[in-house]
């Protein structure tokens, strides 16, 4: 086998990359270019210089945080359209027969029933703050099952809860568990007497540590059976609880401020993972496990 990183710089790619590089004997190429801009002739040309993958992990995308997403959403889904489809087209071409693209549970119905499972998708609209990452996900769910029923191939997606772990997104860019570990960190260094946390803190997640995610999505990419698989760990966490295991692993002292006034997102989302477990997946690590290995990557690197 021969896997192709699409993707390769943040939390799933680097992730992905050491796991596959380990058990492969380092079998993997993780070469980075434009995906905006990438054609036919650029994938011949890695061809040449590695050859031809067995198997195309998606792993690229423009993304931001909640503000990010309101504000630009029109651009954030165009330019993650473009660089599916460039991807898409390239494996197309050569035949690649095991893709995996990388999904997302905000693209699930804002109003739907939970726990969220695979058969609810496109039963109603995403929460409005998803939806430059939740469109194009769902599109590209589509493409891939398209695909198969044509050719026959095993193209798969992954519909991913909140994962987390070392070398998330920072900064502007990060989502709720990288934001809140930016902050705790920074307290603590600064000795800060107060955190402030958007929304009220009642909104609850389903939260998977990177390594359990990265063992999922391997599953998913070479089952025979399903095209789309949720990867969750199908706990509910809230922000608030979220927020207090953070101070305690962190040694945080000071107040926590819930500011209500701040967008939170959806309310709440639980994810059902019963199809991932019927496909053998089991996870090795509880919440404080990953969380306390997070925050100390992040301490160490921020």
């Amino acid at each position: 086998m021969k896997y192709y990183i699409a993707g390769n710089r943040g939390l799933v790619g680097t992730h992905y990359s050491n796991v596959i590089s380990n058990s492969l004997g380092g079998n993997t190429d993780t070469v980075n270019y434009s995906y905006l801009t990438s054609t036919i002739e650029e994938f011949k040309r890695l061809g040449r210089t590695y050859g031809l993958p067995t198997h195309v992990i998606i792993n690229a995308a423009t993304v931001g945080g909640l503000q990010e997403d309101l504000d630009k959403s029109y651009e954030l889904m165009i330019k993650n359209l473009t660089i599916q489809n460039n991807i898409f087209d390239v494996c197309s071409e050569f035949g690649i027969d095991r893709v995996l693209l990388q999904g997302s549970t905000c693209s699930y119905p804002a109003e739907g029933s939970q726990p969220y499972n695979e058969d609810q998708l496109m039963e109603g609209e995403p929460h409005k703050t998803y939806l430059p990452t939740a469109m194009p996900k769902l599109m590209g769910m589509y493409q891939c099952r398209a695909k198969n029923e044509k050719a026959g191939t095993h193209w798969r997606t992954a519909i991913n809860s909140n994962m987390f772990g070392p070398n998330d997104r920072t900064g502007e860019h990060a989502h709720v568990i990288g934001a809140l570990m930016q902050k705790f960190v920074t307290a603590v260094k600064e000795d800060w007497t107060e955190i402030e946390i958007w929304g009220s803190g009642n909104q609850s997640r389903d939260l998977i540590y990177i390594k359990d995610a990265i063992s999922a999505m391997d599953i998913i990419l070479n089952n025979n059976k399903y095209d789309t698989v949720n990867v969750a760990s199908g706990i509910e966490t809230s922000i608030r609880t979220l927020a207090e295991t953070l101070k305690e692993i962190s040694g945080f002292t000071g107040r926590l401020w819930y500011n209500t006034d701040r967008p939170e997102g959806i309310k709440n989302r639980s994810i059902d993972n019963s199809r991932l477990k019927e496909l053998g997946w089991t996870p090795k690590y509880t919440l404080e496990e990953g969380l306390t290995e997070t925050y100390k990557w992040y301490y160490d690197n921020t």
